[in-house]
């Protein structure tokens, strides 16, 4: 199986050709993790996204004297797409689950299509934009559920 095949149906390649998708994986790195592994501190700096290729992971935030499971993710799933809109220290830790492989995407390497593939660059901007907005959205929902619930006046 190739990578392309891998990364197939990631939301972050939406609308790109197969040999645009291949293009952006020649630029990139596999990570690989074992269960209980750190792949993203919260509180780090950092200057990549990811996408798990296989395995799972769990987003996890440290809050006051609490450790809080957010969200888990699984293959084509991204992660620390924040700091592609100049978030550089990490919101959360992301922590593998099971043995966990990912593609790891540099913010350099991902910048460098602004002027070398400005159509791929394009969508790829796009398609990040379109993955914090449901996230934005979802969030958005569930504090109107936590304010409903406590009944809570909204501002």
């Amino acid at each position: 199986m190739s990578m392309a095949d891998l990364v197939r149906g990631c939301s972050l390649f939406h609308e790109l050709y197969d040999n645009e998708v291949e293009d952006i994986i020649r630029r990139c790195f596999v990570a690989s993790y074992v269960p209980g592994q750190s792949i993203i501190k919260q509180g780090d700096m950092g200057t990549e996204i990811c996408i798990i290729l296989s395995g799972e992971a769990e987003v996890v935030v440290d809050h006051l004297k609490e450790r809080k499971t957010l969200a888990k993710l699984s293959k084509g799933d991204i992660f620390g797409e924040l700091v592609l809109i100049n978030e550089t220290r990490r919101t959360a830790h992301v922590i593998a689950s099971a043995p966990t492989d990912v593609l790891v995407i540099t913010y350099e390497e991902f910048y460098s299509f602004y002027t070398k593939r400005p159509e791929i660059f394009s969508l790829l901007v796009l398609n990040v934009t379109r993955l914090v907005t449901k996230r934005l959205k979802k969030a958005n929902d569930l504090i109107e559920n936590l304010t409903t619930a406590k009944q809570i006046p909204s501002p």
